[in-house]
């Protein structure tokens, strides 16, 4: 159980950290290469890092790319929802004014 719960720790540093990063420099591979920088040298997911790191660096990449897609694939509903409504808001007064 302290095992479990030391490694539950590490993570959440890990996160901290990493989230540290990412307004530091963005959601970029720099954010990533400094986290997993940082981490090694404070010993946190150490293990796991120093046999892995490319395996990491390659997951967090793919998860900022999702959810680059994400919110682009969302920004561009708004933008849909909001000519549409637009639209219909000028259709609604050309059709007051004949």
């Amino acid at each position: 159980m302290c095992k479990e719960r030391d490694v539950i720790n590490q993570y959440l540093a890990f996160t901290k950290i990493y989230n540290e990063q990412v307004k530091l420099h963005g959601s970029t591979r720099k954010a990533v290469l400094e986290t997993i920088r940082i981490c090694k040298a404070q010993n946190v997911l150490g293990e796991h890092l120093s046999g892995r790191e490319k395996e990491v660096v390659d997951i967090m990449m793919t998860l900022f790319n999702e959810e680059y897609i994400l919110k682009t694939y969302v920004e561009s509903k708004e933008k849909e929802a909001s000519e549409k409504t637009k639209i219909g808001l000028a259709q609604k007064l050309y059709k007051t004014c004949l």
